[in-house]
Order: C-alpha cells, then sequence, then structure tokens
C-alpha cells in the first residue's frame, strides 16, 4: 500500500520545459487527490537529516524516556483493562516537545540542548523553510495564482517543529499513538522513521493507507486546513493518525511552515464557486488556531463552518 503514495521527485523542476511541466503536474495531482505525499531531491542534506535523527534519539533516551514510563499514563495501562483510563480514548501514547523557530525561536528554553545542536538544527530548520517555500510557489502556480500567493499570505509565516517519540506501548489494543486530526497550518514536512512504521492517512472515503518508514533520504509532506481554505477544497487537508507499536519506537519530527498569528486567510480569487462559499475567511489564522486547540480532535467540517460563523466577519478592509 505504501508505494501506491505519491513520490515528487523535485529534481524535474530544475529540468527543460517539459520535465518541469511533468513535475507540476505530479505534484498537483498529489495535492488534489491525495493531500499527502512523498518527496526527492528535495534540497534538504541527507547527512543533516540524519544528525537530527541521532540527536531526537539521544535527546529522549537521556531526557524523556524515564519520566514518560514513569508518567501516570504509563502506570495506568499496566492496571486491568476494566479500571484504565487509557480506554477513554482521550489520551495519546507519544512523548514530544516544541521548539518555536520563527519568527521567534525557543530554543533557550531547553538549556539541555548545546549550542552546537542548535546551530545544527537552525541550518536544517533554513533547508526546511526552502523546500517549504519552493513548494508553496509549486502549489501557488498549479492553483492559477501568482507564484508567491501562498508565502505572502503566510507572511510573516510561523515556523515550529514537534519533536515526538512513540515509544513501544505494552497495551496498544487500548490507545492509539495519537488519535486521528487534520493539521491546523500550511505545509507540514515530516522526518520519520526508517524502521518502525505506525503513520496512518485516511485517503478520501475510502481507506486508512499506511505510511511506511521512510525509504532513503526523502521527507513526507501534507497539506494542512489553510491550503485547503485557500483553494476553497481543490486541495484538501487529510486526518491522519499514528498506532501504538508493541515493539520498537517511532521517531517524528515534523516542522510546521504555517502562516503567521496575524495572517489573513481567505479563499483565493480563483478558488471554484460555489465550493469556495463553503470555506470560511476572510479570518486571521491566530483566531483560528485558538479555536482548533480544543476541536483538534474533532470534526473538521463543524470547525470550518464555526471558524466561519465565528470570525469570518470579524476582517476590516484596508
Amino acid at each position: 500500500m505504501d508505494m501506491e503514495i505519491p513520490v515528487i521527485d523535485l529534481q524535474g523542476l530544475d529540468g527543460d520545459a517539459s520535465q518541469r511541466s511533468q513535475t507540476m503536474a505530479r505534484l498537483h495531482e498529489a495535492c488534489k487527490d491525495w493531500g499527502f505525499f512523498w518527496v526527492d531531491s528535495h534540497g534538504v542534506d541527507a547527512a543533516l537529516m540524519e544528525e537530527v535523527k541521532r540527536f531526537v534519539y539521544a535527546h529522549y533516551d537521556e531526557h524523556l524516556k524515564d519520566r514518560f514510563y514513569a508518567s501516570d499514563l504509563a502506570k495506568d495501562l499496566l492496571l486491568p483493562a476494566e479500571e484504565s483510563k487509557a480506554v477513554s480514548g482521550e489520551v495519546d501514547w507519544e512523548t514530544a516537545y516544541f521548539i518555536r523557530h520563527r519568527p521567534a525561536n525557543n530554543v533557550a528554553d531547553f538549556p539541555e540542548i548545546p549550542p552546537a545542536t542548535r546551530e545544527m538544527l537552525d541550518v536544517y530548520i533554513g533547508q526546511m523553510v526552502s523546500l517549504a517555500e519552493r513548494l508553496a510557489e509549486c502549489m501557488s502556480l498549479n492553483l492559477g495564482l501568482d507564484g508567491g500567493r501562498v508565502k505572502d499570505t503566510f507572511a510573516p509565516p510561523f515556523v515550529g517543529t514537534k519533536f515526538a517519540m512513540y515509544p513501544a506501548c505494552p497495551r496498544p489494543d487500548l490507545l492509539w499513538g495519537l488519535r486521528a486530526h487534520t493539521d491546523a497550518g500550511g505545509i507540514i514536512l515530516l522526518l520519520q522513521d526508517d524502521v518502525v512504521g505506525g503513520l496512518e492517512f485516511f485517503r478520501g472515503d475510502r481507506e486508512w493507507v499506511p505510511v511506511g518508514p521512510t525509504k532513503g533520504s526523502r521527507i513526507f509532506v501534507n497539506l494542512g486546513d489553510q491550503l485547503e481554505v485557500m483553494s476553497g477544497g481543490a486541495y484538501r487537508s487529510v486526518l491522519h493518525r499514528v498506532a501504538a507499536v508493541a515493539e520498537g519506537r517511532r521517531l517524528s519530527v515534523a516542522t510546521f511552515y504555517n502562516p503567521g498569528a496575524e495572517a489573513v486567510v481567505a479563499p483565493a480569487p480563483t478558488a471554484r464557486q460555489p465550493a469556495a462559499q463553503v470555506y470560511p475567511g476572510p479570518y486571521r489564522f491566530g483566531d483560528y488556531l485558538d479555536y482548533y486547540q480544543g476541536t483538534k480532535f474533532a470534526d473538521k467540517a463543524a470547525r470550518l463552518q464555526a471558524v466561519k460563523e465565528l470570525f469570518g466577519s470579524r476582517i476590516l478592509p484596508d
């Protein structure tokens, strides 16, 4: 099943007119029909990607592993099933932390991360932002917009990374590593485990598609709610979840290229009508994100309708 997920070789964007056209078309189809895909030849240094993985594994082993297994959640799973709170479905079997990179950086909140590692992460994030901006340009053009439309709408973008580990779970039958949800923002770039799987995406109304371990130096991409809104539904954010696993541990490093809090989002003028009328906007992304925090695991369509009713009229013309 994993082999069916589109793989876009971005080298074609630098080829002749025919190669570029074919690559742009493949990207458009992946965004439209899937909402998630792999990219090759993406410009992020493979050795740097491996260095990031080594940091995440080492940081988990030294600072998070013992604390996680000593948590109430881990202890709770050792109880009889009828006494376990985990069966409520309202908890996730993950240990994670979030580092903000742009416009403000909060890495100082993690004093255990040494200066050399901080510098390495800065270089990595710079390359990931370049990849996100390239994809944003291609998506804008594929939607019939100016190439800078997504980037300009997001500016100044919020860029942050969720560093997550999904440890071996004693009762994977009771809960998920991460419950099903769509992402609130724009373009999500995932550096994930190359051994342990568990990530699943829901394609259309058909089936859950497993995303196998990373092959080579590929990066996994999925689209957030804001690109669905901007495209008037031509592109879709997609439900995804992470299964808890009984053996091994799964690494996940998800970098979010999102609109800034004050960015104003709305369906683009080229968005299909009347489909675009279903979507909210204009609204400030910060308002959307505030509402999303309490509805992350709820129905997306209901969330979009609520945002349309709550915030769509708050934006004043310039």
